[in-house]
């Protein structure tokens, strides 16, 4: 009796103990569901805003942990609570409330709780703009911290400070080693995933080809793992192991695992033939595309890159141009739209100037006869070309060398202007574009031969100032806003010196609103003026790690994307300027 009496004494208490006990902790599971849920939010938009879903789920992780700390304020949970919250207040830019909650750790809490702490506050202190003390404190976490993921979320931060500061080698070093030892394998493909693609787009395809097959390992995103291994076979293609990539595409085509990326692999297969200059294998390919995914995605690519080899290798620039009309036609959201459209009006003005460049060598042929009957029968049956007959040399030579990418013929053109007057305002300019080309594709004795006469016969022009470097910038003579107003100006008479003007810009300061500027533009004229989508995605690339929350990203970030599955092989600009 004595003891059903002491029970039915305890009973109240104990059920009040448990019932104190499971609130406080459903306070805080609700708090740790919350921030776990934006935190996969984040993770899967991964180098784009927090989404606002997931920062309401942060605000919600902070109301949760501070009613542990206010209703149980002796549970043993508080420290857990409290950590939490500084976690979510970071991700809501609120780092000064965050930075507060962490120091009562660093008196309250475990050894693992003050490592973690510790990372939080460095972290904090890099977005309140203490760069260096945050590099610092980081380091040294790594080095006294035996906790795998503690020093992974360090080697990530410094990765993350260093992508900032353009500190391009420490940023690839940390991203390597944050991939290596982070435990959570969602975060690994994730982390893994970001290296390759920044090593692929620098031309670090060792370190590129070792992270995607890292994705492939880890990634639990079926997407990505189909991305990676196209990536792993352009690499392949990049670095010439053409045979190794035909049987890796072969044995991916005919596995029903791959078939949701099979018109991928089609194009890539492509690409194999081009590269090895196997234009009749290409060809015939690119028409069975065609006419296998009809209406899509895929055969809108083909018909682009039909239109690309009729005007890079077999010089049918009416049938290339009937291709890129039908571009658009066969799926109306292609990327290659754009591009296509540009193409289209530089071949119907490339053609326009050699109509009337035909003219002018009538009628030079004709004053040349001296046949005054003949000259007047021309003369009234042509119209005079509207422009100059060294504007038509440049137009044409323009458009060859920098549109269509044949160098050869538009170095031939260029050359045709320097057999005419050389009081031309076209004479200087087709000399400076005589000695890019030439440096283009190595040839420096060519290069400095004509770098030489532009210096002598124009010492005072733009181009040779250009040349002498005058436009290194001196803050106190030339500030960089002299130089962007010298880019801008030039333009509409010599876009190749304005865009190596902007080009300078960034190299000289990568931080400034003007580089931003600078960028988007370079960006912005090689995708849709030049039609040059590996050089657009670079510049745009460029301005998304180094101004992220610039207007000039925000308007680049819709094109970032598409570009990105667009980029092939051919280098047709280098930004190891700004790298």
């Amino acid at each position: 009796m004595y003891r059903i009496w002491i029970i039915a004494r305890l009973f109240p208490i104990m059920v009040s103990l448990l019932f104190f006990s499971c609130a406080y902790f459903n306070t805080f599971y609700n708090a740790e569901k919350y921030f776990k849920e934006a935190n996969k939010m984040r993770l899967e938009k991964s180098g784009q805003s927090i989404p606002l879903r997931a920062i309401d789920n942060y605000g919600k992780t902070i109301q949760k942990c501070k009613i542990v700390l206010s209703d149980f304020p002796e549970s043993r949970y508080v420290n857990d609570a409290i950590l939490l919250m500084a976690k979510a207040q970071f991700y809501r830019s609120e780092y000064d409330e965050a930075i507060s909650n962490l120091k009562i750790i660093y008196n309250k809490g475990n050894i693992e709780q003050i490592a973690e702490a510790k990372y939080w506050s460095a972290v904090c202190k890099w977005k309140k703009g203490k760069t260096q003390t945050a590099i610092n404190e980081l380091k040294e976490i790594i080095k006294a911290s035996s906790d795998k993921n503690i020093k992974a979320q360090c080697h990530l931060s410094l990765a993350d400070i260093f992508n900032e500061i353009d500190r391009n080698d420490d940023f690839l070093f940390h991203l390597e080693e944050g991939a290596k030892i982070i435990i959570d394998r969602a975060e690994k493909g994730i982390v893994y995933n970001k290296l390759a693609d920044i090593a692929f787009n620098n031309e670090n395809y060792a370190i590129a080809e070792a992270a995607y097959k890292e994705v492939i390992k880890n990634s639990l995103a079926k997407e990505k793992i189909e991305d990676a291994h196209i990536q792993l076979l352009k690499i392949s293609r990049i670095l010439g192991d053409h045979r190794s990539a035909e049987r890796k595409i072969k044995s991916l085509l005919i596995d029903e695992k791959f078939k949701n990326i099979k018109g991928d692999l089609e194009i890539e297969l492509v690409q194999l033939y081009i590269a090895q200059d196997d234009i009749d294998n290409a060809i015939v390919r690119l028409e069975s595309i065609i006419k296998e995914y009809e209406r899509t995605k895929t055969s809108s690519e083909a018909y682009f890159l039909l239109g690309q080899l009729h005007l890079s290798s077999i010089w049918k620039p009416d049938v290339a141009k009937e291709k890129f009309l039908l571009v658009k036609k066969e799926y109306n959201r292609s990327e290659y739209g754009p591009i296509s459209e540009n193409k289209i009006k530089a071949i119907d003005g490339y053609n326009k100037s050699l109509e009337d460049l035909l003219i002018y060598e009538s009628m030079k042929a004709d004053t040349a006869s001296k046949d005054t009957v003949v000259s007047d029968t021309i003369i009234n049956k042509i119209s005079k070309p509207s422009a100059s007959y060294e504007e038509l040399l440049y137009h044409i030579a323009d458009i060859e060398a920098f549109n269509f990418g044949r160098l050869d013929t538009g170095i031939v053109f260029f050359k045709k202007i320097l057999e005419n007057d050389s009081a031309s305002k076209y004479y200087p300019k087709a000399l400076f574009a005589l000695s890019l080309l030439y440096d283009d594709i190595d040839d420096s004795v060519n290069s400095n031969k004509y770098q030489m006469i532009l210096k002598s016969k124009f010492p005072t022009s733009d181009y040779t100032s250009y040349l002498n470097k005058d436009n290194v910038i001196n803050k106190e003579k030339r500030p960089i806003e002299l130089l962007f107003s010298k880019a801008e100006g030039l333009w509409h008479s010599n876009p190749v010196l304005s865009m190596n003007a902007f080009k300078e810009i960034m190299k000289i300061d990568s931080i400034s609103e003007l580089s931003a500027s600078a960028a988007y533009f370079l960006g912005y004229q090689y995708d849709y003026t030049f039609a040059q989508i590996d050089s657009a995605y670079k510049y745009y690339n460029w301005l998304n790690m180094r101004h992220p929350i610039s207007e000039q990203n925000n308007l680049a970030k819709s094109r970032i994307k598409i570009l990105q599955q667009l980029v092939t092989s051919t280098k047709k600009d280098s930004i190891t300027t700004v790298n």
